[in-house]
């Protein structure tokens, strides 16, 4: 259920409540995506939708050009530590994350 707390009738933010219809345009669609918990912990992602790829025809091999792209989360409680978990990322470097 929605909070009660919140006026969703303010603003240009909706609340989804049911299936939507989202028709394509010819660009890639985006939503972002937000969770507020009641102790304090927010939460917020931003999905784009995935190029198409062309089928394979009947026979052909197909190679991956491109390693899949996996997420890498990170969560801190402050944005000192926040960015701190992210230079330690940044200095794994890339062989550390396969």
């Amino acid at each position: 259920e929605p909070s009660p707390h919140v006026d969703w009738s303010a603003g240009a933010v909706s609340l989804l409540t049911e299936t939507t219809e989202w028709p394509e345009t010819g660009e890639p669609r985006r939503v972002g995506i937000s969770a507020f918990g009641v102790s304090g912990t927010n939460a917020h992602t931003i999905l784009e939708q995935a190029p198409t790829v062309e089928a394979a025809a009947a026979g052909e091999t197909v190679s991956p050009s491109l390693v899949p792209v996996v997420p890498v989360v990170l969560s801190a409680k402050g944005e000192v530590a926040l960015r701190a978990q992210a230079e330690r990322l940044l200095s794994a470097g890339d062989a550390e994350l396969v």
